[in-house]
């Protein structure tokens, strides 16, 4: 079971009981003392209270913090309410209240590890007489009405799963009464349902809702059991948030729909545990489930609007890389159409014009580094997972050398990841995007020059690994060690 430690303006014990953790409450207004100590936690959750703290220097003593502890961070931003004299006095108001989150909103990106704890949002969405005991926040330093607790508490539960939840990357949708009401090849298209109108406006939303998770990286696919014309037809004719593009792949067909999404899953080298499914039909659902393992989510008018609302699909941070996803896989699309026209994979490699760039303990990729140890499991050496607070660590210890490639069809961003713990290779991996190209030798090439020789390395046998199990032999390495699931090698000479 994880420890969460509370540090706090506020008497909280209260979340104690509705949180499935251990927990640890300290005595009210103990921050600053407590970050400057040891604490024994896996998570420390931080409740500010407006008007209290120096947030520049809060920040800094968390920077200090992060260095001396591993500990994932949550941190409360800044809720208020204010006297109704005059409209323009409360903008004013709200401006300095907003100004102050936005600073909070920083310490995500300058440290590892750390999420934020929305109030502002929840103050918002369920009201602050929903949220708020001001008699009890004043008398007794406890903020929340018994609803109050609850809610902090779930948001706080959703806050630490998204640290340990790996994001899905496609989503999977059905078209007849998901992406509209109604069904298309029985109703026409005038006779479908998105428009202003109720329930029409439902899916209206639903389809800008999806847009924004395209936006932030989360390719959208569609499979759809119907006549392919009917469909195109509604893209064609409505207007709609969502447009035919939008779509990375679209399997319109009268297949089984687990047959189009392993299909789909192939077509973009990505994993199935890497796909959520959406869809009206409980049978559908639930013949995706049994037949290949993904996740479906049942839509009905009644969750329409709330079911995009899942950790699954959220994140921390988004990094460059993710917000250019369907742009690269759009892009990839077209390197599969080049290789199927040249004559061998040397011709194929050659018309592509790779250019690598790379780093050493670059911070700013930070963030993308985590992701890729965390979620890379075909081209991976070893599978060891690091949080983005021991990546920061190793930066300044040894070399964490991060790798961008390019060619003709675009930048796929960085795609790979090598630590060197002073003369030994750590972690080596690369994203599936990029297999097949020949990268990892010039990519060691780099490493060797940056870190001399003799360069050892281990193999580490994983369930999806097995591909690299003879990479370091073809890459010039010599075995000295082997076991059933590990290998150990050195290079010492050219």
């Amino acid at each position: 079971m994880k420890k969460v430690v509370f540090l706090s303006d506020y008497i909280l014990k209260t979340l104690s009981r509705y949180l499935e953790y251990e927990s640890e409450f300290f005595d009210i207004s103990q921050i600053e003392s407590a970050l400057l100590g040891d604490i024994n936690a896996d998570i420390v959750v931080i409740f500010l209270k407006r008007g209290v703290h120096n947030l520049k220097e809060l920040k800094s003593l968390l920077k200090e913090f992060r260095k001396r502890n591993k500990a994932k961070i949550l941190i409360s931003n800044f809720f208020d309410e204010f006297l109704d004299i005059s409209y323009s006095q409360n903008m004013d108001e709200y401006k300095k209240l907003i100004e102050e989150n936005l600073y909070l909103e920083n310490f995500i990106e300058e440290i590892s590890d750390l999420n934020v704890i929305n109030l502002f949002k929840l103050v918002n969405k369920f009201g602050i007489e929903t949220l708020i005991n001001k008699k009890n926040l004043y008398l007794f330093q406890t903020p929340f009405t018994k609803k109050g607790f609850e809610i902090v508490a779930k948001e706080i539960d959703e806050k630490i799963k998204l640290f340990f939840t790996k994001r899905k990357k496609v989503l999977v949708l059905d078209a007849d009464n998901t992406l509209w009401g109604g069904i298309v090849g029985e109703d026409g298209v005038d006779g479908i349902k998105i428009d202003e109108n109720y329930p029409g406006i439902l899916y209206k939303k639903f389809q800008a809702n999806l847009k924004e998770l395209l936006k932030s990286g989360i390719v959208l696919t569609l499979v759809s059991k119907n006549n392919f014309e009917d469909v195109k037809e509604v893209f064609d004719k409505k207007d709609m948030p969502l447009k035919w593009d939008d779509f990375l792949i679209k399997k319109i067909n009268w297949l089984p729909k687990s047959e189009n999404i392993k299909s789909i899953a192939n077509e973009i080298n990505v994993g199935l545990d890497s796909l959520l499914f959406i869809d009206d039909n409980p049978f559908e659902i639930e013949e995706v489930k049994t037949s290949i393992g993904v996740d479906g989510i049942l839509v009905n008018e009644d969750n329409i609007l709330d079911i995009l609302d899942d950790v699954r699909l959220k994140a921390i941070t988004l990094t460059k890389e993710d917000k250019e996803k369907l742009n690269q896989y759009k892009a990839e699309q077209k390197r599969s159409e080049v290789l199927k026209s040249v004559s061998s994979i040397d011709e194929f490699i050659k018309s592509l014009n790779i250019e690598i760039n790379y780093w050493i303990n670059n911070k700013e990729h930070l963030k993308r580094i985590t992701q890729l140890i965390n979620k890379t499991n075909q081209f991976n050496l070893t599978t060891k997972r690091y949080s983005e607070s021991e990546v920061e660590e190793m930066m300044n210890k040894y070399k964490v050398f991060s790798f961008q490639v390019k060619d003709r069809f675009g930048d796929m961003g960085i795609v790979s990841v090598v630590i060197v713990k002073n003369k030994e290779i750590d972690t080596f991996l690369m994203s599936c995007r990029v297999l097949g190209r020949k990268i990892e030798n010039q990519i060691m090439d780099i490493v060797e020059k940056e870190v001399g020789l003799p360069l050892y390395a281990t193999y580490i046998k994983s369930p999806k690994n097995s591909q690299v199990e003879n990479l370091y032999e073809k890459l010039g390495f010599k075995l000295i060690e082997k076991s059933e699931n590990i290998k150990k090698y050195v290079k010492d000479k050219k």
